[in-house]
């Protein structure tokens, strides 16, 4: 019987690990986590019981196969627990690396590795407690921006205006670099965080653009029914809590990064912090712990703490 190696623990290595042992070879997987799942376990967004219940229980079903052996908390690479020539050393029939994207995307800007930016990716492992990252400082603020409308906004933004403990976000706006047509959430997971939605603000936002929109065929009457149904619905929701504004941009993500940060955006718009998202693995958080307090200059007064 051949024994194959497998490096990661994630869908892709658990489920490989699989296959491999059902072919009637012994598999050893190596995971850098404790807990096997990756994006399957970290990933998923702490409400999410029934899906990461579900995952949980496939994962098991692998592991308890009797020519399945897992290692948790095994670090392989250079200056690592065990290097990849280490593992060669063991003469297995193979080595099968399933380690995803483990990098962020960068914008090449000055200063996006100082203290007070982070990775999105990080973010996410935060708040889904992943050590180590669930003991470290993600301070953010009361008025957050998030760059990017999908899936991953919609987690962080429920995050902080739901579920974060601490509750400190007054205000999250969520910048999209096209259009509305074009967000890329499912509509019922928007529904967890629509009662926040400023819709006197996101009409106003929607008749800004409305000629652009129409420019290329869209017609702004009907975003209603195929992605935002909560503008059909009638609001509820005072004016003096917790507010979620949308706004559009034709800037690609980079551009627009560059403009909030190197044009002292932050600054002039009071922000607290700044969320750049493209995809779970590729995604940058800009997060800045200081700010000058322009709270005064608000149209709304400030909920204290």
């Amino acid at each position: 019987m051949k024994t194959v190696f497998v490096v990661g623990a994630g869908p892709a290595g658990m489920f490989a690990a699989r296959k491999i042992a059902m072919a009637g070879h012994q598999v050893m997987i190596f995971n850098r986590d404790i807990k096997p799942g990756g994006l399957a376990e970290y990933g998923i967004y702490p409400a999410k019981d029934k899906m990461r219940s579900g995952l949980r229980k496939q994962l098991a079903a692998v592991l308890a196969m009797p020519n399945v052996h897992y290692f948790g908390h095994v670090l392989i690479g250079t200056n690592c627990a065990l290097t990849i020539q280490e593992l060669q050393g063991f003469n297995p029939a193979a080595i099968v690396f399933a380690v995803g994207a483990q990098g962020t995307k960068k914008v090449g800007l000055p200063g996006e590795d100082s203290k007070g930016v982070y990775s999105a990716k990080d973010f996410v492992y935060h708040y889904n407690l992943l050590p180590p990252f669930a003991t470290r400082d993600f301070s953010i603020g009361k008025r957050i921006a998030i760059v990017g409308i999908g899936n991953v906004m919609v987690d962080i933004a429920r995050w902080l205006m739901i579920d974060d403990p601490r509750h400190t976000a007054e205000e999250v706006i969520a910048i999209a670099r096209r259009g509305p047509f074009e967000a890329k959430f499912d509509r019922k997971q928007f529904a967890n965080i629509e009662q926040h939605l400023d819709r006197a603000g996101f009409q106003q936002e929607l008749e800004r653009i409305k000629d652009k929109l129409a420019a290329v065929g869209q017609d702004v009457s009907k975003l209603a029914n195929d992605t935002f149904p909560a503008l059909s619905k009638p609001t509820s929701r005072p004016r003096d809590v917790m507010r979620l504004i949308l706004g559009f941009t034709q800037m690609d993500g980079a551009a627009f990064s560059l403009a909030l940060i190197v044009f002292a955006g932050l600054s002039r718009l009071s922000m607290t912090a700044v969320i750049v998202t493209c995809a779970l693995t590729t995604v940058s958080v800009l997060l800045f712990g200081t700010r000058r307090d322009r709270t005064a200059e608000r149209r709304e007064p400030a909920i204290e703490p």
